[in-house]
């Protein structure tokens, strides 16, 4: 067993080392990070001047407050990565906070599970026939996404609930009836069921003009970013061309879609004279969590409510809180307002503006407001983040003390020291032998934690064997634990559970035994009587409909889950890429270009020809061959 090396001296205990250190740190601005003692991120910061910054932690250490000097006293490690202007090194900082998640620095919590909505721009084909490939691209449909890419696309949100976010898109659909359906629907060339319902024109069956469809794609993005205004007078214009060519079927179907603007409008809360285009910002804070709420004003009238769990408050001043909020959300932001407001001032107001006008394109201020309908809006920003803010504490202190319930059980059924905060589950997925991969998920205080979840490719064996493939995967993720690779291996489960019966349990706890990790606790969960088998003794049956059995039979499905998702992806990137080896003219040397172009197959799969053919190598005849085996 290999015997773990004493922990890292602390910056503090090496004065004189310090010392040269920080002489040698540059005075200009930059990003400085601070690590603990397991190797981790603790802190990322920004400076216009990163010496008399970093010599400033260590400069009359009391007068800090404790969570800096927490912060200070356990930190091994510091690193700086100096930048040219202070807009860089904030645009670093950000993100680095969002890459790391460091403990210290106050952070949005889960924001790369908001959604936005992503409207395509059409491709319209030049020549040739109308084929179903074509419409296609001609004829794109919006879609839900929780990735920004630099595609060309509009963007819209972040969104933070999916329900209330479809059914805005589909009420959205009687304004501008674009098309909605899947790839598969549409490529059947006959309208459905929406097409009846009145909130899709029909382009399957060429019933609208791909510049028709442009168009409502348009009034659809406009209608997101706020500008209603826009689309009533363009629909009104229409509806009176429409009487005036006595196409009163034209006109009848306009106006029914400025009623839907209506209603819809109606409802949505106004903020008179607030003016043009307006995010107000508003926070609530607690006992180191806290929320922002986003109110964004357009036209005066409020488009929705945006709440973002804040997490690492501890003794932060507001200012930096909200300092911190500003820079991080506007970083992922789509787009950003001409102004926003904001419930008190922040040191680094000025820096923030450039930012943030950079990032626009055009002036952005940011204003605090005194007085009148703009003050009582971010009020009205506060009380949202307040009330977000309690809703979240009373869930998570109601889960927090079922979740411990439920763990006691557990711990008391399968005779454990201590209750199971972390569980860890495998299961192994292949197709006959083939892309056969094992997947490990990880729940802790009986939550699934996504972040640790891993991904095995099998290696060593060969063919449709699951108890090798087992004891393979069971062998590599615990020899991470002397020497971690990062902080999901380096931890050690209470518990662990392997999707299968007495075989796949007998593999783990041969790998287990080989590294000579003593006691950690192991069951198989076999699923045809869902019972848990153990080393050395007989099966455990836990009460049908119990907490602790309906506990480790959502790890074990969210692990057959993980495990079979990933296989499918892996099975169709080689399928995908022994497709390509059908290609006339497609050698290797091209097929090396083509994804380093695109990132992947299905990325090829979505370019166009132009695209394809923009890439050297790639003549306009294998362009062709491409899409068609595609």
């Amino acid at each position: 067993m290999t015997v773990p090396s004493s922990p890292p001296s602390r910056l503090v205990e090496r004065p004189e080392l310090l010392r040269a250190r920080l002489r040698a740190v540059p005075a200009q601005p930059g990003v400085y990070l601070f690590r603990g003692p397991d190797g981790s991120v603790a802190y990322v910061g920004k400076s216009s001047s990163l010496r008399a910054r970093l010599r400033s932690y260590f400069t009359a250490p009391q007068a800090h407050p404790a969570r800096i000097r927490q912060l200070v006293e356990s930190a091994v490690d510091f690193e700086v990565v100096a930048t040219g202007t202070e807009q860089e090194a904030l645009i670093l900082e950000n993100t680095l906070i969002k890459r790391h998640h460091p403990r210290f620095n106050v952070r949005l919590r889960d924001d790369k599970n908001y959604l936005y909505v992503r409207v395509p721009l059409p491709q319209l084909a030049e020549g040739g026939s109308p084929d179903a490939a074509r419409r296609q691209v001609a004829f794109p449909r919006p879609e839900l996404t929780r990735r920004l890419r630099p595609d060309g696309a509009r963007y819209f949100g972040p969104y933070t609930d999916a329900g209330s976010l479809r059914r805005s898109l589909r009420e959205l659909r009687t304004v501008a009836p674009f098309r909605a359906c899947s790839d598969a629907v549409f490529r059947r060339g006959r309208v459905c069921l929406d097409f009846h319902l009145g909130i899709c024109a029909g382009p399957c069956e060429n019933r609208i003009s791909a510049e028709g469809h442009a168009r409502l794609l348009d009034q659809a993005a406009d209608f997101l970013a706020g500008r209603t205004e826009e689309v009533r007078r363009e629909l009104q214009e229409s509806m009176r061309e429409a009487s005036a060519d006595l196409d009163y079927e034209r006109a009848a179907s306009l106006r029914d879609r400025l009623r839907a603007i209506d209603r819809l409008t109606a409802e949505q809360a106004r903020v008179p004279r607030a003016g043009g285009t307006v995010d107000v910002v508003g926070l609530a804070m607690g006992k180191g969590i806290g929320m922002a709420a986003v109110l964004p004003v357009r036209e005066g009238r409020v488009q929705g409510a945006e709440r973002h769990p804040l997490m690492g408050l501890g003794e932060v001043e507001p200012q930096e809180i909200l300092s911190s909020f500003l820079s991080q959300h506007y970083a992922s932001a789509p787009s950003v307002p001409a102004r926003v407001a904001i419930p008190w001032e922040v040191a680094d107001r000025q820096l923030l503006e450039e930012y943030l006008t950079a990032r626009r394109g055009a002036a952005v201020r940011m204003v605090v407001p005194q007085r009148g309908h703009l003050l009582r809006a971010v009020r009205l920003a506060e009380q949202t983040a307040q009330a977000a803010l309690e809703q979240a504490r009373l869930r998570d202190d109601f889960d927090a003390g079922r979740a411990a319930q439920v763990l006691e059980a557990l711990r008391s059924l399968l005779g454990l020291d201590r209750p199971p905060r972390r569980i860890e589950c495998y299961d192994i997925s292949n197709t006959m032998g083939e892309q056969s991969v094992g997947s490990m998920v990880v729940f802790e205080d009986a939550r699934p934690k996504p972040s640790h979840y891993r991904i095995f490719a099998i290696r060593e064996v060969e063919g449709p064997n699951d108890f090798a493939s087992m004891e393979e995967v069971i062998r590599r993720r615990f020899r991470h634990l002397a020497q971690p690779a990062d902080e999901s291996l380096g931890t050690r489960p209470d518990l662990v559970i392997v999707d299968g019966g007495e075989g796949q349990l007998a593999a783990a706890d041969r790998a287990l035994r080989e590294l000579d990790l003593g006691t950690l606790p192991h069951f198989g969960l076999a699923k045809r009587f869902e019972e848990l088998h153990q080393v050395g003794g007989p099966p455990l049956h836990l009460a049908q409909g119990s907490e602790p059995l309906f506990l480790v039979q959502r790890v074990r499905d969210e692990a057959h889950r993980f495990a079979i998702t990933r296989h499918r992806q892996r099975r169709q990137r080689a399928g995908m890429r022994s497709r390509l080896d059908e290609v006339t003219g497609l050698g290797p040397k091209r097929k090396r270009a083509l994804l380093a172009h695109f990132g992947s197959v299905g990325g090829i799969r979505e370019a166009t020809l132009e695209q394809l053919v923009a890439v050297p190598g790639i003549t306009r005849p294998v362009a062709a061959a491409l899409k068609e085996l595609l």
